[in-house]
């Protein structure tokens, strides 16, 4: 009998313990149908209070049946890992007194597929081939920031792509109406080839005869040179009277998203990228107020404020003082990186400038950009 009995109490003890199990197991399945159910409906307030991570994502978005869920106890006491099906999961975590919240997520951040389409092709995912939803985000934060960086350095570089060498000249004019005949020689100072119509040349026609003085400005298109190489335009006349030179030679700047078409990515740039962009510091930025004080350009002294909540803002320039201050508004605000992007308005709400750069505790440094498109640094330090 005694070991009936205790063979009995094994199977009672089983029994409660499945059955405490399963309990367990059904409370995790109907959080993860009610967590589903907010997403698909973006409850995001309601999300926020069980996920607070989510508040990382661009956008959120599931696919969800409710038969292919599953739960799936973990090695970790309390830990449940859901499968909410067509690729996405979240870990759920049973908190002492019976509530519960989501640890982590996999497949419910979204993101555009051209957006991951150029990450994976700049190496993005190499390491870290399936990362969590809270691991993309922050990939995907510095992919937009590699971007950012490769579309400026593509601008920089187009600036001075190419150089005029100077005047070659083949034949001297002999008298006052004789023709000289000469060329002008261009310098391509990249490593790829430039076509005619990726920049413009400004001619400055001058004569001078009779006692009057003609100056004209006409603008052609470029002519096509080589990577590294040289090229020679077509033959340029001139007299003693006057003749034609090269005033200024300009760049034609495509899109960004025009860039992109074109932009073949070696498979490194990410890696690259986190190597020279400590990306592991945090700005561990508040919600402010911020004060500052600094100069615009290397001369003008300015005082700034952004207000709590980083929506608003303000601006005064010492000489005239806080009486004359220029509204801000924020328009964009990375918390983890500190890039931020401050809309200048006058007191009639017209926008007159923007000041775009890295907010971190101690500082505000980047540049200004007025609205006639001419630009200065800035330097702020936190004085709050």
């Amino acid at each position: 009998m005694k070991k009936l009995h205790a063979i009995c109490t094994s199977a009672i003890a089983l029994t409660l313990a499945c059955s405490c199990t399963d309990s367990h197991e059904q409370a995790v399945r109907d959080f993860a149908t009610d967590f589903a159910a907010k997403v698909q409906n973006l409850q995001t307030d309601s999300l926020l209070a069980i996920y607070p991570d989510i508040a990382e994502a661009d956008s959120i978005s599931i696919e969800f049946e409710a038969d292919s869920l599953t739960v799936t106890p973990s090695d970790s006491e309390g830990i449940y890992n859901v499968t909410l099906g067509n690729g996405a999961s979240i870990m759920v975590r049973t908190n002492p007194g019976g509530t519960m919240t989501v640890a982590s997520s996999k497949g419910i951040f979204k993101y555009p597929t051209a957006a991951i389409s150029f990450a994976k092709k700049v190496g993005a995912f190499k390491q870290n081939p399936t990362p969590t939803d809270v691991q993309l985000a922050e990939m995907m934060s510095n992919v937009e920031s590699l971007s950012a960086d490769l579309f400026d350095q593509y601008v920089a570089s187009r600036k001075n792509a190419v150089k005029s060498l100077g005047f070659t000249t083949t034949k001297e004019p002999m008298f006052g109406m004789d023709e000289g005949r000469g060329y002008f020689t261009f310098k391509n100072t990249t490593d790829q080839d430039i076509k005619g119509n990726e920049y413009e040349i400004t001619w400055l026609d001058e004569y001078m005869g009779w006692g009057q003085e003609s100056r004209k400005r006409r603008i052609t298109e470029g002519i096509d040179i080589p990577a590294n190489g040289t090229a020679r335009t077509e033959t340029v006349y001139f007299n003693w009277h006057g003749g034609s030179s090269v005033s200024a030679i300009t760049m034609k700047i495509p899109s960004k998203e025009q860039f992109f078409e074109n932009f073949t990515p070696a498979g490194n740039e990410y890696a690259e990228f986190i190597k020279t962009h400590d990306t592991s510091k945090k700005a561990n930025l508040s919600d402010g107020p911020y004060a500052l004080a600094g100069k615009l350009g290397t001369k003008l002294a300015i005082h700034m404020t952004i207000d709590k909540g980083m929506k608003t803002g303000s601006y005064y320039y010492d000489k005239y003082g806080p009486s004359y201050p220029l509204i801000l508004t924020v328009k964009n605000f990375d918390k983890k990186t500190g890039k931020i992007t401050l809309e200048e308005q006058n007191d009639k709400g017209e926008v007159t400038g923007n000041f775009t750069g890295v907010l971190t505790p101690e500082s505000f440094e980047g540049k200004m950009t007025a609205y006639t498109g001419k630009t200065h640094p800035f330097n702020l330090s936190v004085i709050n």
